[in-house]
């Protein structure tokens, strides 16, 4: 069976899939658990390059997994995709740009797509990738839509105090996290089976 490593930067993009792994809530808590067949590693590493890199340097040497997927949420850059929308890439196909700060308006992400020509932007793919690379080990990005084109990000907290905002973040949220767990169980089933 090949074993599968999975970063995410944050444990609401995780939960979903946790618990179709079979996963308890107090045990998806920690930073890094296996499935209980010992096949599937997930990691939460926080947001950002470094500590996606950090974290999946930390599994690469404990598990020494077969593939690393780099998963979660990303904000799509074109008008075409829609919340809930898996993108698979490699990063050499440049779908996916990983931005070292969040994107937070239409415009912003107007102008990534102009000058990367990335359909989508996370903040964590490179440095899972860059760590898998540095190893030796397969590399994936699969992510979910969780803002579109013209969804505005929050600049703080208090945009969420808006019940209209929130139950539209809470829902975005919900549908783009169990897309991207369907996705990834059956990825990794498929892959266990070839």
């Amino acid at each position: 069976m090949r074993k599968t490593a999975v970063i995410f930067a944050l444990y609401w993009e995780l939960r979903p899939f946790a618990k179709r792994l079979g996963t308890g809530l107090a045990a998806s808590l920690a930073p890094v658990f296996a499935a209980k067949d010992g096949g599937v590693i997930v990691a939460r590493s926080g947001m950002g390059t470094d500590s996606a890199k950090r974290m999946t340097e930390k599994v690469i040497k404990e598990y020494n997994p077969d593939i690393v997927i780099s998963a979660g949420f990303c904000g799509a850059l074109v008008k075409d995709l829609g919340i809930g929308d898996i993108i698979v890439s490699d990063l050499r196909d440049r779908k996916l740009y990983c931005s070292p700060k969040p994107i937070f308006t239409c415009e912003e992400k107007t102008e990534v797509f102009r000058r990367e020509g990335s359909i989508v932007v996370d903040m964590e793919s490179s440095g899972v990738a860059e760590a898998a690379v540095a190893a030796g080990v397969q590399f994936l990005a699969v992510k979910a839509v969780s803002d579109t084109l013209l969804d505005d990000l929050p600049r703080s907290l208090l945009w969420l105090l808006s019940p209209s905002r929130l139950i539209r973040f809470k829902e975005a949220s919900r549908k783009a996290s169990n897309n991207l767990s369907e996705f990834l169980l059956g990825y990794i089933n498929k892959g266990a089976a070839s």
